[in-house]
């Protein structure tokens, strides 16, 4: 599993398709491998596993002042840029919403958003 942790970094920029987000306090994304076990007929351990799929599960905590419209649609895509790096995020849709409202604090919403696929690209300056 591969975990990628983002708190409160001015140099991080996020996207939803061509919008950029505001108002995001913390972003983790993390990678999940799923495998099948293979049994024989009444034993109770696995002998082998099938490969399975690489998904990819994001949580996002947000301010009141975040657009919550921007992931109403499946299928979305999210791009991470870091500098000169960007990750992007495909086939994304989101599988939790909470609310946090606590006294005398911001209200914070945290997302948990599933993606299908992951591809990281350097960008380099052609100028």
């Amino acid at each position: 599993m591969t975990e990628y942790h983002i708190t409160r970094s001015r140099d991080i920029e996020l996207y939803i398709g061509e919008e950029q987000l505001f108002g995001v306090t913390d972003f983790q994304a993390k990678s999940v491998y799923e495998s099948h076990p293979i049994r024989e007929y009444l034993s109770g351990e696995p002998y082998a596993a099938v490969n399975g799929r690489n998904t990819y599960e994001i949580r996002l905590r947000v301010l009141s002042m975040f657009r919550f419209g921007v992931l109403d649609a499946d299928g979305f895509s999210l791009s991470v840029v870091d500098g000169e790096t960007v990750c992007c995020y495909e086939g994304c849709a989101v599988t939790r919403h909470d609310r946090s409202v606590e006294a005398g604090k911001n209200v914070v919403d945290e997302f948990v958003i599933t993606a299908k696929s992951m591809r990281k690209q350097v960008q380099t300056n052609a100028g």
